[in-house]
């Protein structure tokens, strides 16, 4: 099953680099010039604008990331970590800095004391936006038409998702991650089983005790990894086995971080939805 929907993953991506190169888009610039000065909103609704092409662009975003590399900007890209945000995005060639929409306000404002490049928010809330925020992304780096093409493919893969949930009934779903914490639904992951079909049984982050679970009638349990609970772990608790997702077998194991907004989320939402919808494990 995992293979078959790596292969799904791969497919959706492959479709995107045929769109392009069909749109007679090409990795290197073509003339680039005529997009700036650009213009784009990024996710917090902040009006971001570029005098001329970004020659270094410091990316904290996985999601943001793969799109510049599909937009053919791998080469002006610079993945930075939580360790070399700082120092990549102080370097004075910086013309843009990229940071997940979700970014704690310390971290955000640490690291507009440290840049003088315009700070742009990227992610998607409800993650059925996410072609708007690919468009918005291609718009600021002067790459309008080829984002384009990569979001209505995008909207194109989640309206086909769209229609086979239109068919089935709402999943109940606990989100649980380390610590025996339950995750709300405008957490990164909350937004994503949202969007493959899921309820959240839990409006707001919360410690979770056994007493509690039994009475939320939990039909797929999502292990939020890394740290959330396994299958194993969960049936060493004997107050558990009434619970249907327990007693189903149906835990699905899902980043805490969620899915990036890129051109492989289609795939990745289709994938969660199918193991939300599964049917139960028979026993024995």
């Amino acid at each position: 099953m995992r293979s078959v929907r790596r292969l799904g993953l791969l497919a959706g991506t492959a479709l995107v680099a045929i769109a392009l190169a069909g749109c007679g888009v090409k990795s290197e610039p073509t003339g680039a010039g005529a997009a700036f000065p650009s213009q784009a909103v990024d996710a917090a609704g902040q009006t971001v604008t570029l005098a001329a092409p970004p020659v270094r662009i410091v990316s904290f975003d996985a999601g943001a990331t793969a799109i510049l590399y599909d937009l053919g900007l791998r080469a002006e890209t610079v993945t930075a970590t939580a360790a070399s945000l700082s120092s990549d995005a102080a370097d004075p060639s910086t013309a843009l800095v990229i940071v997940p929409a979700n970014l704690e306000p310390a971290v955000l404002q640490a690291l507009a004391e440290t840049t003088t490049a315009p700070i742009y928010h990227y992610g998607a809330d409800p993650l059925t936006s996410a072609p708007s925020t690919i468009t918005q992304l291609g718009l600021v780096v002067g790459k309008g038409p080829e984002a384009a093409v990569i979001a209505k493919t995008v909207a194109a893969g989640l309206a086909t998702l769209a229609a086979q949930l239109a068919t089935e009934q709402p999943v109940r779903v606990l989100l649980e991650g380390r610590g025996f914490t339950a995750y709300g639904p405008t957490t990164p992951a909350g937004l994503a089983v949202a969007a493959a079909g899921g309820t959240n049984v839990v409006t707001v982050d919360q410690p979770l005790n056994l007493t509690a679970v039994l009475g939320l009638d939990v039909a797929a349990w999502v292990s939020l990894q890394p740290g959330g609970s396994t299958l194993t772990s969960l049936q060493g608790y004997p107050e558990l086995a009434a619970v249907p997702a327990v007693k189903d077998s149906r835990i699905v194991p899902l980043p805490l971080a969620g899915f990036p907004v890129d051109a492989a989320l289609p795939g990745a939402l289709q994938a969660l939805a199918d193991d939300l919808h599964s049917a139960p494990v028979a026993a024995g």
